[in-house]
C-alpha cells in the first residue's frame, strides 16, 4: 500500500542519544573507528542537520530487534552489557568489543526511524534522514565490522507492520550489507541492492566475500553490484574461487541504474543505508572512486525511483572513516534529499 507523498518534505533525525551507552564513553574499550569515531562525526554534521526541521527524540523497545535477531542473540548481548557470560556465545567480530553497552542507543536509533516511518504514513513528511550506529554487517545472529545490530532492517519490518508491504533496501557503502542480505534471505516482500567492494580484505577475513557476488545475491532474490578493485589482478575472482559478474567503479552508477530499472516490484517504501566511505578520498580509492557529486548522482537515481513510485524515502548514515569526504558526501546526500540540488 502505497502513502502519497505530494510534498517531498525532508526531517532529520539528528539526536546524537543513538551513541548513548550504560557506561561512559571514556569507560568502554572499543576497537577502531568505532563509537569514538561515529561521535566525531555527528558532531561534525550537527551543524548540517541543524538546517533541517528535526523529527523529536523517541526510544524503541529493545524487542522491536526481535523481529529481525534470535532471542537467543539478543539475550546473549544483554547478559554482556550486564557484566555477565551469556548462556550462549554469540559469534561478534572484534570490532563491536564495546558495543554491547551501546544497546541504548541502539533503541534511540530505531526509535527515530520508526518515528519516521510513523510520519511518512501519516503523509506528514516523504524523506528523512536518521543518524545510528553501524548496522548492515549485524545478521540474524551474529554482528561485525562495528554493526551490533541492524536498525534499519528492524525499521523495516515495522514499516511493513503499519502499511508498508514492499520495501526495497538499497546500500551503497563501500562494504556489502552482508547482515542486512542474511536477514531478508528469500523474502519476496523486501528486495536489498547492494553495491561494495568485491575483493574487500575486511570482508575476505571474515569468510564473507562469496555473499557479495552476483550469484549469491540472486539465489537469495536479491542483487548485489560487486566492484573490482583495481590494485588486485583482473583474475583474482576465479583465482579465489567467486563466480558471478564483476564491475569497474567507472560503470557503477550506471549498472545501479539499470538494477533500480529491473526492480520485481513497485516499492512502498525505500531505505538506504547510506555509507560514505566508498568516497575515493576514503575506502572507496581504486574501486568505487566516487565523488561527492557522485553521491549526489546516487541519491537522485534513487529519487526517480521514489517518484515514478509515489513512495517515502529513509536514508539512515552508514560508513564513512575520512571526516572531511564524509561530511561533504553526506552534506551533499541531504541537500538533494531536501529537493535543493
Amino acid at each position: 500500500m502505497t502513502t502519497p507523498t505530494a510534498a517531498p518534505r525532508l526531517a532529520v533525525y539528528p539526536h546524537r542519544e543513538v551513541t548513548a551507552s550504560s557506561r561512559p564513553h571514556a569507560e568502554i574499550a572499543t576497537v577502531g573507528l568505532s563509537l569514538p569515531h561515529y561521535a566525531a562525526v555527528f558532531a561534525q554534521l550537527a551543524p548540517v542537520l541543524a538546517q533541517y526541521p528535526a523529527l523529536l527524540l523517541a526510544r524503541a523497545d529493545f524487542a522491536r530487534y526481535a523481529t529481525v535477531h534470535t532471542p537467543a542473540y539478543l539475550a546473549a548481548l544483554q547478559a554482556l552489557a550486564a557484566g555477565h557470560t551469556p548462556d550462549w556465545q554469540p559469534l561478534l567480530g572484534g570490532e563491536c568489543s564495546g558495543l554491547e553497552h551501546c544497546l541504548p542507543g541502539y533503541t534511540f536509533a530505531l526509535g527515530g526511524m520508526c518515528a519516521a516511518i510513523d510520519a511518512m504514513r501519516a503523509g506528514q513528511i516523504g524523506r528523512a534522514y536518521c543518524l545510528s550506529l553501524g548496522g548492515h554487517h549485524a545478521g540474524p545472529d551474529w554482528g561485525h565490522g562495528y554493526c551490533l545490530l541492524n536498525p534499519l532492517a528492524a525499521a523495516t519490518r515495522y514499516a511493513q507492520q503499519i502499511g508498508f508491504a514492499r520495501v526495497l533496501l538499497i546500500d551503497w557503502d563501500h562494504h556489502h550489507g552482508d547482515g542486512t542480505q542474511a536477514i531478508f534471505a528469500h523474502d519476496p516482500s523486501v528486495y536489498c541492492i547492494s553495491i561494495h567492494s568485491a575483493f574487500d580484505l575486511y570482508m575476505a577475513k571474515m569468510r564473507h566475500l562469496p555473499d557479495g557476488t552476483t550469484t549469491a545475491a540472486r539465489a537469495l532474490g536479491h542483487c548485489n553490484i560487486p566492484l573490482r578493485d583495481q590494485r588486485f589482478p583482473c583474475d583474482i575472482a576465479t583465482e579465489i574461487g567467486l563466480d558471478g559478474e564483476f564491475y569497474d567503479g567507472s560503470v557503477s552508477i550506471d549498472v545501479f541504474a539499470t538494477a533500480l530499472a529491473q526492480l520485481p516490484w513497485i516499492p512502498d517504501l525505500i531505505g538506504i543505508f547510506s555509507g560514505y566511505d566508498a568516497h575515493h578520498d576514503d575506502c572507496g580509492a581504486r574501486v568505487s572512486d566516487w565523488t561527492t557529486d557522485d553521491f549526489a548522482r546516487l541519491t537522485q537515481l534513487v529519487l526517480a525511483v521514489a517518484q515514478h513510485a509515489g513512495c517515502p524515502v529513509l536514508s539512515v548514515h552508514g560508513g564513512g572513516y575520512k571526516l572531511p569526504s564524509t561530511i561533504a558526501a553526506a552534506t551533499r546526500h541531504l541537500a538533494v534529499l531536501a529537493g535543493e540540488l
